[in-house]
């Protein structure tokens, strides 16, 4: 089974000889608390309070502990915002709205075990609610929210949610405009700290949105994971083109881990997006899942054994002394594609990759892919999907641009937590590169 995207996952944590020092013992609980650590950066959590929430966390394999160490914080930041008065501290307000709304999102990480828990729907309504306070509260423009409708031919019609967060206040400057597709689990909530943030200090645009398989229409859409991610992407992409503050020739289409796959299958039919961005991106989650089974799951799955392929991982995901990413990353995917099928899961993987068709569609737009150096999640997938971009298409060596963010400067995470600084220097440093000398504007 994949290990977690953490240093460590044994329970005795040596901190001599990890990558980066843990907030927990326990490596996948490590993990969600860097993550959320991590979002303190961005105003999307204090560390006193992170470090609060670590102490709460014994190191134990229970989905409810994570729950009962977040949700506490979350309820106690989200009364004291509500006792402010915006119109005496809009800051203290705003703040607090959103680092409850993260204590939230955390709280109900690990409930995807059973889709029916009302808590999965409870605790989305409370950080969207929290997060939509806060946004209103931002300068020098308020964050928008706006939903645009899409269709599909297996899934059908469905709505996208998504945030407009403006550079400026000028409505009619026309601004670069950074587009977030998020991954596997990730929220457009979170994308605003982890993505967003950096975006507007430098003067561009930033529109996040969730598409099938994502938390929002999981919960109140029920609509699951797609091959062809443009119908998710291209409603956004017709909503921008009709703004008068953005400028259609400056569209970049970044994609978040497995979003680092669904940004590029979107770009190859949305000729709209001018550069794409895949950070710790995957070629194809399945071929990464394939290298990391056991062998022996992996001839039951290609002989076609569907009920001992289901029997062993649907046992895996039950058992509480596997680790507990193991269990969740398979109760994920069952939740994300809405079936109780381990090998249905596992088969309709498949297709959500990138190819060659893929490659050749996004044709001479450039594309940025990055790694970090301790990412035992992804494994390679980002060095074979620079491969496929290299090769795969005329002038790639040209068009593709790698970097690998090391582990030296405390980059070297999934996604390169923490470390969003070192992220967007350089990827603004390669956008201006590829826009003939951009200089970026200084927001902060």
């Amino acid at each position: 089974m994949p290990s977690g995207p953490s240093t460590q996952n044994s329970s005795v944590f040596d901190p001599q000889n990890a990558a980066i020092f843990q907030l927990s013992s326990d490596g996948d609980q490590a993990f969600l608390l860097e993550n959320i650590l991590s979002l303190s950066n961005n105003h999307g959590a204090n560390t006193g309070e992170v470090l609060r929430i670590a102490n709460q966390i014994t190191p134990s394999n229970s989905e409810e502990a994570t729950y009962q160490a977040y949700y506490p914080m979350a309820q106690a930041i989200d009364s004291l915002a509500q006792s402010i008065d915006p119109r005496i501290d809009p800051v203290g307000a705003r703040e607090n709205y959103f680092h409850a709304s993260t204590y939230y999102r955390a709280a109900s990480n690990y409930l995807v075990k059973d889709p029916s828990d009302p808590r999965l729907i409870s605790l989305w309504d409370q950080q969207i609610s929290a997060f939509d306070k806060a946004v209103a509260l931002l300068k020098p423009v308020p964050g928008e929210k706006f939903t645009v409708h899409a269709g599909n031919s297996s899934i059908g019609p469905y709505d996208i949610p998504a945030y407009f967060f403006k550079a400026h206040a000028d409505h009619h400057k026309r601004l670069p405009t950074l587009l977030v597709t998020t991954g596997y689990d990730g929220s457009m909530q979170e994308a605003y700290h982890s993505q967003c943030v950096q975006a507007l200090l430098r003067g561009l645009n930033c529109v996040v949105y969730e598409g099938p398989g994502q938390p929002s229409l999981l919960r109140y859409q029920n609509k699951t994971f797609i091959p062809d991610w443009w119908t998710a992407t291209t409603p956004v992409v017709d909503y921008l083109c009709n703004r008068s503050d953005v400028d259609e020739s400056k569209i970049v289409l970044m994609g978040i881990s497995y979003g680092g796959t669904l940004a590029p299958r979107a770009a190859s039919q949305e000729p709209r997006i001018a550069a794409v961005i895949q950070l710790d991106g995957l070629s194809s989650l399945q071929h990464d899942l394939r290298v990391q089974f056991p062998a022996e799951l992996v001839e039951l799955y290609d002989a076609g054994k569907q009920v001992e392929f289901d029997e062993i991982l649907i046992a895996l995901g039950n058992n509480q002394s596997q680790p507990i990413y193991d269990r969740y990353f398979i109760q994920q995917g069952l939740y994300a594609f809405g079936t109780k099928s381990p090998y249905d899961w596992f088969t309709r993987l498949g297709p959500i990759a990138v190819t060659k068709e893929v490659v050749q569609g996004v044709g001479s737009r450039p594309v940025y892919i990055a790694k970090g150096e301790d990412d035992n999640l992804t494994l390679n997938e980002s060095d074979i999907a620079y491969k496929q971009f290299v090769s795969d298409r005329p002038s790639g060596a040209n068009l593709t641009y790698f970097h690998l963010f090391p582990i030296a400067l405390g980059a070297g995470e999934h996604c390169s937590l923490g470390a969003e600084t070192q992220v967007f220097t350089d990827i603004f440093k390669w956008l201006s590169r590829i826009w003939g000398g951009h200089a970026f504007e200084n927001l902060a």
